[in-house]
């Protein structure tokens, strides 16, 4: 408790700076411009013939948790309201028809979440993911909104687990009243916090299916349909500069060695700016590959930079090889997509904050990069016929098995 309190002691000068901070980042100022407006916008539009449900969501890859939920509300039973962190993400998806309006999520101010939830009376609070804040919960709890959090994902790394703040998290988290998780192994970590655990699976495996049936349309020219194809994607600098060396001592001739063996090469930077992408270019030449932009792309290039969001899960279906970045920084990147297209699939140390990437990694799914010789070895798999086959059949049992937990989170939040 002497934690929360030193929390709400030092909120006014937090929220002073976060005044004084948005005149330095777009997003924060458009973040703070925008959140009174639009509040006012959805007071104005609620149905309240119809229980109000708010579904949160931090970042594009929350909301792509949430899809395959919200497809399967009843709306003329419950009012949609969907809130968002980011700006970029709330202009990405405001007009998308899986909710009935959208807003900017209130930052966790004591009088903000009070303002916000006694206003709005949610008939529940559904958070996904990661994006848990100490006076939203107590305010939801001090005004009777249930709280679900689903698609949980508390690792053993979480700052929630952390032993000097043991005595606030488990404060916290019994005023949660479900949480939804996707694995046990997620569940064994909140064994001491909590006992409102509910085991469902991830959403993300069946919205990821979904987009997977969808995507029939070739975003490449026909040449990449038949050539063995690497992909590294949401890679880092620390990752690139593995990526250059590795790939120099598998194909020293570069571009040649490519042709011989008829392999492509998708580099997909996690951050694209294009700074680093010229400077990603001239690096490639030096070791002799000849490259071009994805918004360039033709069938004669066998390095293709990816410039622009939004299309590395499609990419993955012309992939035979996959190698997910994150790994050596914060934590590997989502490794559900590579898996549904049946990907050879590498990814570096730390991958604990990733249920799926601790399955595989524990399973023999996947391939754990530690070095630029293991790689190597990652890359020259793009010839492996026999692995190839060997790790389709297995990944389809996984994906099988991790599949369909959109129905059971649905009867966990009993809608």
């Amino acid at each position: 408790m002497a934690i929360y309190f030193l929390y709400l002691l030092f909120s006014p000068l937090i929220f002073l700076f976060i005044h004084f901070y948005k005149f330095f980042n777009q997003k924060l100022f458009d973040h703070i411009k925008n959140e009174k407006q639009l509040f006012l916008q959805v007071l104005k539009n609620i149905d309240y013939s119809k229980k109000l449900l708010i579904f949160h969501a931090a970042s594009a890859g929350e909301f792509e948790q949430l899809k395959p939920l919200l497809k399967k509300i009843n709306r003329n039973k419950y009012f949609i309201l969907q809130t968002f962190t980011s700006p970029t993400v709330y202009n990405q998806q405001k007009d998308s028809e899986l909710f009935d309006y959208c807003c900017y999520h209130p930052f966790d101010f004591i009088w903000k979440s009070f303002f916000f939830f006694k206003r709005l009376k949610p008939y529940k609070y559904i958070i996904t993911r990661h994006d848990l804040w100490p006076n939203h919960i107590l305010i939801c709890n001090l005004l009777k909104i249930p709280i679900y959090f689903i698609n949980a994902n508390i690792h053993k790394n979480s700052i929630w687990k952390k032993p000097i703040l043991f005595s606030f998290s488990n404060f916290i988290f019994k005023k949660i009243n479900y949480i939804l998780v996707p694995s046990k192994r997620i569940k064994d970590n909140l064994v001491k916090l909590t006992s409102n655990v509910i085991i469902t699976g991830d959403s993300r495996f069946d919205q990821i299916l979904e987009r997977k049936k969808k995507n029939i349309l070739s975003i490449l020219p026909k040449k990449y349909d038949n050539t063995n194809n690497i992909i590294f994607g949401s890679y880092d600098l620390i990752d690139e500069k593995m990526i250059l060396s590795s790939l120099n001592k598998v194909f020293p001739n570069g571009s040649l060695d490519l042709d011989k063996q008829n392999i492509s090469i998708f580099l997909v930077p996690h951050e694209i700016n294009n700074k680093e992408i010229k400077s990603l270019s001239k690096k490639l030449k030096i070791l002799n590959f000849n490259s071009t932009l994805f918004t360039e792309v033709k069938s004669s290039c066998n390095v293709i930079i990816v410039d622009i969001v939004g299309i590395l899960a499609d990419l993955y279906k012309y992939s035979d090889v996959a190698y997910i970045g994150g790994g050596f920084t914060r934590g590997v990147h989502s490794v559900i997509e590579p898996a549904i297209y049946d990907c050879i699939i590498g990814f570096g140390p730390n991958c604990e904050m990733l249920d799926e990437a601790v399955y595989m990694k524990k399973n023999n799914l996947s391939m754990l990069i530690s070095n630029t010789i293991d790689l190597q070895k990652l890359i020259r798999f793009i010839l492996d016929k026999e692995k190839k086959e060997s790790i389709k059949l297995s990944l389809n049992t996984f994906v099988k098995a991790h599949s369909g937990s959109t129905n059971k989170i649905i009867q966990g939040l009993n809608l």
